[in-house]
């Protein structure tokens, strides 16, 4: 049997460096999809064995765990991790299975069928306390997306939700915007809540004015829908920040109904960049996260978990805003 391909001759043949091959095959940022699909492929025809990629000589099981109301009902965030995760899997030859989480076996703990299996366990969003206790009960190594667990033993990968609602009552500001509402609870989740902590403190240091009734839930927990029959203020504040797209054009409808003009009496911005938002009338300014990044960090600290390491990381991840029709710039009065 002739010697193991090495990371070096790997990066001669494809004529970059090192550190970029161990960095694409580790699934890690900073390397270009071409690149990365490359460096796969040269590295198999070497037969290169990654070691970390392997159990018992079998393929790697990776678990994507998701409640369904945040899979089935809710914009194509998850959807979209889940297509990034899928890719980065087949690249590096491990199996990966999908787990939608009923409500019911989320509020009680139990886990579905067959994941205990697995060998890492990749949870996506807010999920319930006796859930965590579920997933952390296998054993298996695991990393939580889009949602910090606050304690001491869960990795994960989050955005910064509070600079997120900060960014946004900024820009409103700049763009002439005093009189500025939020739609979204505080109750709903700790992402939300951090976005109007930080939506909160742009008021303040701007000594605008905050009332309580231009925070505006139209979210039902009960049936994990959005509502269009909700109270709105009177008056109405120049603008509204909303805490995702599927929020925005609900209330964007409600407005509607009442005859309310946007953005001309009322300014609308979003978060999350859906595919929704580029196609509601008139289109939103919203913050864009990228779902590649959650899949390429969850996989890569959940390797990292495999191969021993056992200091909890936070890896936070920025976004970007990207400006449409929603929200023009209007002179300050």
């Amino acid at each position: 049997m002739g010697k193991k391909a090495t990371l070096e001759q790997i990066a001669q043949q494809v004529g970059t460096s090192k550190i970029t091959v161990s960095r694409a095959l580790k699934g890690q940022s900073g390397v270009g999809d071409d690149l990365r699909q490359q460096i796969w492929q040269v590295a198999s025809s070497l037969g290169y064995e990654h070691q970390r990629l392997r159990s018992n000589g079998r393929k790697l099981h990776i678990a994507f765990l998701v409640p369904k109301r945040f899979y089935l009902i809710t914009d194509s965030f998850y959807h979209v991790i889940y297509y990034h995760l899928n890719i980065l899997c087949n690249e590096q030859d491990l199996d990966l299975s999908l787990f939608i989480m009923e409500k019911d076996d989320e509020e009680q703990g139990r886990l579905v069928d067959g994941i205990e299996a697995c060998d890492g366990i990749i949870v996506g969003g807010e999920v319930s306390r006796m859930a965590m206790q579920a997933v952390t009960k296998t054993a298996r190594p695991y990393v939580v997306v889009d949602y910090d667990p606050m304690d001491d033993h869960s990795d994960c990968v989050i955005i910064d939700n509070y600079r997120i609602g900060a960014v946004l009552a900024e820009y409103l500001y700049q763009r002439g915007y005093g009189r500025i509402g939020f739609v979204g609870s505080l109750t709903q989740s700790s992402n939300i809540a951090d976005r109007i902590l930080g939506y909160r403190k742009i008021l303040y240091t701007k000594h605008l004015t905050l009332q309580d009734e231009w925070l505006v839930d139209n979210y039902d927990k009960d049936t994990d829908n959005y509502l269009l029959d909700i109270r709105l203020p009177d008056p109405l504040p120049e603008a509204f920040i909303c805490q995702c797209d599927r929020a925005a054009y609900y209330f964007m409808e409600r407005l509607k109904s009442r005859g309310v003009q946007i953005p001309s009496q009322v300014a609308i911005v979003s978060i999350d960049n859906t595919e929704m938002a580029a196609s509601t009338t008139p289109s939103l300014t919203s913050m864009s996260i990228d779902k590649r990044l959650f899949a390429i960090e969850a996989l890569t600290l959940l390797q990292e978990r495999r191969q021993g390491r056992t200091q909890v990381k936070r890896i936070y991840l920025d976004a970007q805003l990207v400006e449409r029709d929603s929200a023009p710039k209007k002179e300050r009065k």
